[in-house]
């Protein structure tokens, strides 16, 4: 669908006039590049690396974003919340002291996960409580715009400077009462204790004001808002042009949800559906509700599954037989789809140039007693010694097909990181493709909404290919469940909405391009 003048300019343009890049089959045909340290096989022999660098993308690490812009920003104060020394302060206070906290760091410039795992006095709380941070963090993250629109002429001035965080916790007040449906009067009298207890004593008479009209009011004025008014501005704009209104509306209620709990399994779905008590979704995966701790689920322990949302269990099926075949999984961690592939009977190389993110693949591949070649690199810079069957490239993107499991991204993202975030796919997607062999094979994944990073992407790097690579339509057969996404073209665009009747799923672009014989 045809932008509007007012949606950030694509990159396609500026891409295929880039200078043509060796794209022929084949590791000599790429530019000289410096090898990559393997970081070991997994399991429980020795480490001989573990090194890196946030990736930018979900499922992995995140660039750093900026404050979403309008009624939605967050705020970015220096001044951190005071903790209570008081003998014998309530818990229920306790547990929404580390909830601000958590926020104020995410306003600040941090993910949400990390910010919760960075929270020290998180895993003092119980489980109870835990859980409710973890709910109330996400629920106001998501629903901030529509919040702060309640909230906003309920105040004769919004906080500013140095008191600026006190509107983080005038939106946790309403997001307890509003959609937690928290007792109006712990909601009323924990969020005047916060502010006390976060510095803001002159501020909570205003506090007290605002919620008790809350209270009487907040109903009726929440209902005059829409799940739209928490998108920033340039990414409603992006989705109207892209998908039309009513499609961004409906994927943008969608996104406002909690997500079920969506597991992968080594083998045998339909057996651990039934002992995990969920559904088959695509014959790979199981979903099922649940908001507890997932390594006390069946199986966990004994690395049967791991949690892999059902469309991010697609891209990794599209290779058909790859038992005994050499296949690289770029930009591999956590490690999801590397478990797909090394389960399929491949022989993997995984990489990833996170120190972290290479970390934590070796830890979820040990446990799931998996073993794979772990590389710690730069995709743009690694060779192969080899030219190789297949390539899965889940390439860095925005991430914005995965709000309601990444609610943070809201605040973060920007019209620009789109642009910077392009010239990294662009770079990993023409270098991977030169370590295929003749015939073989490359998917490229996002879990972007935004075409820039998916449709346009790929029509731009078979534009510079002159013939040496094409595209390689996917089957209905094999996008089983998600064959209503299949393109024109052959691609997947897989609209999270397009799948309610489900529950949804994560927004994805998948494309195979192959090399010519």
């Amino acid at each position: 669908m045809p932008a509007d003048s007012t949606t950030p300019k694509s990159k396609r343009t500026q891409l295929t006039n880039r200078p043509k890049l060796s794209l022929a089959p084949g590791t000599d045909s790429q530019r000289p590049k410096p090898r990559a340290k393997s970081a070991g096989k997994t399991g429980t022999g020795p480490r001989h690396d573990n090194p890196k660098k946030p990736r930018g993308v979900p499922q992995g690490g995140e660039g750093a974003g900026k404050a979403r812009p309008a009624t939605a920003a967050r705020p970015k104060s220096k001044h951190p919340a005071h903790k209570s020394g008081k003998p014998g302060q309530k818990r229920v206070v306790a547990a929404r002291q580390v909830c601000f906290d958590i926020l104020v760091a995410v306003a600040e410039g941090a993910q949400l996960d990390a910010a919760m795992n960075a929270n020290a006095d998180l895993g003092d709380l119980d489980d109870r409580d835990r859980r409710f941070v973890q709910l109330l963090a996400a629920t106001c993250l998501r629903r901030w715009g529509q919040l702060e629109k309640t909230i906003a002429p309920l105040m004769a001035r919004r906080p500013f400077g140095a008191q600026e965080n006190a509107n983080v916790i005038l939106v946790m007040g309403a997001a307890q009462l509003l959609i937690l449906k928290t007792d109006a009067h712990a909601a009323v009298d924990s969020t005047v204790e916060l502010m006390r207890q976060a510095g803001f004593d002159r501020l909570t008479g205003m506090a007290n004001a605002v919620m008790r009209r809350l209270t009487r009011e907040g109903e009726a004025r929440f209902a005059t808002t829409k799940a739209t008014d928490n998108l920033p501005e340039w990414l409603q704009t992006s989705w109207h042009a892209a998908y039309g209104a009513d499609a961004t509306a409906s994927l943008t209620s969608l996104s406002m949800n909690v997500p079920p709990l969506d597991i992968t399994l080594k083998t045998s779905p339909e057996t651990w559906a039934e002992r995990l008590q969920g559904k088959v979704i695509n014959n790979l995966s199981i979903r099922r509700e649940f908001d507890g701790d997932v390594t006390q689920l069946d199986g966990f322990a004994e690395g049967e599954w791991w949690v892999q949302d059902a469309a991010a269990a697609l891209p990794a099926t599209l290779f058909g037989d790859i038992a005994g075949m050499q296949v690289i999984d770029l930009c591999a961690a956590p490690g999801g789809k590397t478990a797909q592939l090394i389960a399929a009977g491949a022989k993997v190389t995984a990489i990833d140039n996170g120190r972290k993110r290479i970390d934590r693949l070796r830890r979820n591949l040990k446990r799931l007693k998996l073993d794979a070649d772990i590389v710690y690199g730069d995709g743009r810079t690694y060779r192969p010694d080899a030219s190789v069957d297949h390539v899965l490239l889940d390439a860095p993107c925005s991430a914005t097909g995965t709000i309601r499991r990444r609610p943070d991204i809201l605040g973060r993202r920007t019209a620009e990181d789109i642009s910077a975030l392009q010239e990294v796919q662009w770079d990993l997607a023409t270098t991977a493709l030169g370590w295929l062999k003749p015939g073989g094979s490359m998917v490229y994944a996002t879990c972007s909404l935004q075409p820039e990073e998916g449709e346009e992407m790929i029509a731009a790097i078979l534009a510079r290919a002159d013939g040496s690579y094409m595209l390689d339509p996917i089957t209905p057969e094999q996008a089983g469940t998600f064959a209503p996404s299949i393109t024109e073209e052959g691609a997947i665009r897989i609209v999270p909405s397009d799948y309610a009747a489900i529950g949804g799923v994560d927004g994805f672009y998948i494309a195979r391009l192959k090399s010519a014989q």
